[in-house]
């Protein structure tokens, strides 16, 4: 279970709370992601001591460390290291790669493999394609 925290979790809505309780019950493995991103309703961590069920925390939710999600130059890290806390390996990453990459030769008609893509012209080949 992914549980994105920030300055709006548990406000307003027992649900989210209703759900991490059940999940911890179910023995299920809960990747916490902390924004600190204030754009995003990013929050200093403590924040999360004051509006989080008691019972929640004292079951332990917060033992275990969450995954900064930080802004600007440090995004793209803070969301690498998500990604690998949620099981993520460079060899999913790679095969990630490969489907996109003959994805984007297949939209160009292209039945060479030799020209590699980042992905960018995906979106590019979807748009020049008639229906």
């Amino acid at each position: 279970m992914l549980l994105y925290l920030n300055e709006n979790s548990f406000v307003s809505d027992e649900r989210l709370a209703e759900q991490v309780k059940q999940a911890r019950e179910d023995k299920l493995k809960i990747v916490m992601a902390h924004e600190n991103d204030a754009v995003r309703n990013g929050c200093i961590f403590g924040h999360f001591f004051e509006v989080t069920p008691r019972d929640l925390i004292a079951d332990g939710l917060y033992h275990d460390l969450a995954v900064g999600c930080h802004a600007g130059p440090h995004r793209r890290v803070s969301l690498a290291l998500l990604a690998k806390a949620l099981g993520a390996t460079k060899q999913t990453a790679q095969s990630r790669v490969r489907r996109v990459t003959t994805l984007a030769l297949t939209l160009r008609g292209s039945s060479s493999m030799t020209e590699p893509s980042n992905g960018d012209d995906v979106g590019e080949a979807s748009a020049t394609q008639t229906v």
